[in-house]
């Protein structure tokens, strides 16, 4: 037969969870939150988070003699290459950039030759980040109150009840820390492409062949 006190923390346990689980609505409406803690959702809106990202493609004399330069380049800003590829006409850069310094770094870069391609993108995660904020705070929270329970609880079944549902909200704040730590690094790092490709240089047959074709095209078009 089920003690009162057993009856007690059975009722208890999803009933904090309940709870929990309802905080994010019930914030994201505020009525009934502070006026404090209302502040500091407008200011978390405020704030934009924006993930910005480049694409470069510089043609050099020689890709090889380049490739330094460009790693000192990046080292300097405060990044760092992640990854690299050659073939016998080009290197790509795979790149981390400190987001202030991702234009600094492309001019830098663009000007060791001649830019071919260059392109920047941005992409606003505020509300993604405002929300697992929000989500790990609330099962910080949960797993603060659950420790509590467990610490009263004299029962078995009730120790074991609560300690499933602890290892469980364990699970989602590691999973929803990891999720912001990689979201906060995409903020603070722009991903960086640098291609370094091998200037075109023609022979004399092709400077020939460029003049007919200069000379043919003018036979059609005058400007």
């Amino acid at each position: 037969m089920m003690g009162p006190s057993t009856a007690r923390f059975r009722t208890l346990i999803p009933l904090v969870v309940a709870v929990a689980l309802g905080c994010t609505s019930t914030l994201d409406k505020a009525p009934g939150v502070g006026v404090a803690q209302q502040q500091e959702f407008s200011r978390a809106r405020a704030d934009r988070q924006i993930v910005r990202s480049g694409d470069l493609v510089v043609f050099v004399d020689s890709p090889e003699g380049a490739l330094p330069e460009v790693e000192r380049l990046i080292e300097q800003a405060g990044g760092l290459v992640e990854g690299s590829t050659a073939t016998e006409t080009s290197i790509w850069l795979r790149c981390r950039v400190p987001a202030a310094e991702l234009d600094r770094v492309m001019d830098a870069v663009a000007a060791l030759g001649s830019a071919d391609r260059r392109s920047v993108s941005a992409a606003d995660v505020t509300e993604q980040y405002v929300d697992l904020e929000t989500r790990l705070r609330n099962d910080l929270a949960l797993r603060e109150r659950l420790q509590q329970l467990l610490a009263r609880a004299s029962d078995v079944e009730d120790v074991l009840a609560i300690e499933k549902e602890l290892n469980r909200i364990q699970s989602e704040i590691e999973t929803r820390q990891a999720q912001l730590d990689r979201l906060k690094s995409d903020v603070e790092l722009s991903a960086l492409s640098v291609t370094l490709q091998r200037e075109r240089i023609l022979g004399p047959l092709g400077y020939v062949g460029w003049g007919l074709w200069w000379a043919l095209s003018k036979l059609f078009v005058i400007r």
